[in-house]
């Protein structure tokens, strides 16, 4: 009982001495959320625009130069875009050194490494935009989460070196802000690091959004995600039972693109970079002669198949889809590099469409079982595919989408989110 009386008196001194520390805390706090807030809002508002300019570029190459081209040469404008650009596309990267990684890559070495960098801003912009514009079947997935971890970094090292350098002294309590949110903080720091770096991230996703609106705001939005319409469950009658070929099909469509890219790299596998770029572009443009929806992303491809896939044979539906399937892999192997997401998106909903022009299924609960099985069977990772499929099915039809997704990535072995 005697020491109760200094026990409390020194709580309350030192309660005292750590609250004028607590305020600059939480001011430096403060400070480093607008920070990422900030820096997010740089991030977001480049990548759209690097979107748009290449979109731009596409359209020249598609509406410009290709309607410019005189006959007999308009007829064939496909494989003369295309191999010029197979031919860019192969120089550049033989100049440059290297090929952008895609998005799995970026984001195994940003869990591992903890950073990423891209090795020269001028080439990776060139060797992003040269497949997107000359028709490649690559989304821009793996361009801009290259770009996004790269400028994200390098805003990190900025908020750590000025920290560091208007604090001047360990004990500043802009340093133990900053230590509270690095991974390179002690071990009783990096116990509470978690929960400050996921605000700081959550802080730097919002100034991404608002960047990509104050873009889309002033240049116009995008072609955007394809929205479908609602399963109707209640007026699903007995055909309903037909459009369920479509799941395992989904499932078929994705191992067709897993072999496909095996066999694209054992075809590739001893040449060079600028002759296998080159037999790309040829491959593309002698394909999409026949197949026109072959070329591009799949982005907007799949917004006009919303209203004329009526208009269009289940045959070529399906051979669309095997052949963008395959022709993605194509261009990834052979420097065209880019992304599956779009690509996977058009020809899931292609095959679904696909089923109910074969047995008059209902084309809804079809395309929401193709794609979410196609997608969730290529990443392997069912969470993951919902999430993104979401852009573009209404919640009513994503308990279907999830489903399928699972389903699709437990056939292939893996059921992660």
């Amino acid at each position: 009982m005697p020491d109760e009386k200094p026990k409390t008196h020194k709580r309350i001194i030192d309660a005292a001495e750590e609250a004028p520390r607590g305020v600059a805390l939480l001011r430096a706090a403060l400070v480093l959320l607008l920070w990422a807030l900030l820096a997010g809002v740089v991030v977001g508002a480049g990548c759209l625009a690097t979107l748009k300019a290449v979109d731009l570029l596409q359209e020249v190459v598609w509406e410009g130069v290709a309607e410019a081209l005189p006959q007999p040469l308009g007829a064939v404008a496909p494989v003369l875009l295309c191999t010029l650009g197979g031919v860019l596309v192969g120089v550049a990267t033989s100049h440059a050194g290297f090929s952008l990684d895609t998005l799995g890559v970026v984001v195994g070495h940003c869990r591992t490494e903890g950073d990423y960098q891209v090795k020269s801003w001028p080439w990776a912009l060139v060797l992003f935009a040269l497949p997107i514009a000359f028709g490649g079947a690559v989304g821009p997935e793996a361009g801009v989460s290259g770009f996004t971890a790269a400028l994200g970094t390098m805003a990190m090292h900025g908020m750590r070196r000025s920290g560091v350098a208007a604090a001047r002294n360990a004990s500043h309590p802009l340093v133990a802000a900053w230590k509270a949110l690095s991974p390179a903080a002690s071990d009783e720091g990096r116990r509470y690091s978690r929960g400050p770096r996921a605000l700081l991230w959550a802080m730097a996703a919002a100034g991404f959004v608002l960047g990509a609106l104050g873009v889309s705001h002033l240049f116009g939005p995008g072609s955007g995600f394809p929205r479908f319409d609602a399963i109707d469950y209640l007026g699903l009658g007995t055909n309903a039972l037909w459009a369920l070929l479509a799941l395992p099909l989904g499932w078929v469509l994705a191992r067709v693109a897993a072999y496909a890219g095996k066999a694209a790299k054992l075809a590739c596998g001893r040449m060079k970079t600028v002759p296998k770029a080159i037999l790309c572009g040829v491959v593309l443009g002698l394909v999409a002669m026949a197949l026109p929806e072959v070329l591009f992303s799949g982005q907007s491809g799949t917004v006009v198949l919303l209203g004329s896939w009526q208009d269009m044979s289940a045959g070529v539906l399906l051979a669309t889809c095997v052949a963008k399937l395959a022709l993605t892999q194509l261009c990834e192997e052979t420097g065209w590099v880019g992304g599956e997401f779009f690509p996977n998106i058009f020809c899931g909903v292609a095959a679904g469409y696909a089923v109910a022009a074969i047995t008059g299924g209902d084309p809804m609960l079809a395309v929401a079982l193709s794609t979410g099985a196609l997608v969730g069977a290529a990443t392997r990772k069912w969470l993951l595919s919902t999430c993104v499929l979401a852009l573009c099915f209404p919640p009513a039809s994503l308990p279907v989408v999830a489903l399928a997704a699972f389903l699709g990535a437990k056939a292939s072995g893996h059921s992660r989110s």
